[in-house]
């Protein structure tokens, strides 16, 4: 959930977790990256507290909708046209995120060069379903 507890949300199965190097996450997260937890749509079985929507355009030119806690403005998920059926969590927002692996990064071509992961899967820009489909292997193979 966010920071002052107002958004709690409960999954019962993710696809897989993936770290952002580009810079709307870096901005998002006031960091050098950011984790996505992607989660089918079906999988999600609560999602409790009012939340606000951002929506920006991203580097792809689709829009990206954030939902964030009005209370403290910790981002708890996100969704993109691109994947109506899932959405992305925030990993921060998670209670235990050392339960997670990452598959995989993305937007590595403005990576800083101090914060690659070095994961097996990688792509320079904005994924395809065909990585897609190989983060979800990918995953299965962590857990």
């Amino acid at each position: 959930g966010c920071s002052c507890g107002t958004v709690r949300f409960e999954i019962s199965d993710y696809l897989y977790v993936l770290a952002c190097h580009c810079d709307a996450c870096k901005k998002r997260t006031g960091s050098a990256f950011g984790v996505s937890v992607v989660v089918d749509n079906a999988n999600i079985s609560k999602l409790q507290g009012e939340t606000k929507t951002f929506s920006r355009k991203a580097e792809s030119g689709r829009s990206v909708d954030y939902e964030f806690c009005p209370n403290c403005a910790t981002t708890i998920r996100w969704g993109i046209k691109a994947a109506p059926n899932r959405k992305m969590f925030a990993g921060g927002a998670f209670d235990n995120m050392s339960e997670f692996t990452a598959a995989g990064e993305m937007y590595t071509k403005t990576a800083l060069p101090w914060a690659r992961l070095g994961c097996e899967l990688s792509r320079s820009g904005e994924p395809d379903n065909d990585f897609r489909v190989a983060l979800i292997e990918k995953a299965k193979q962590l857990r």
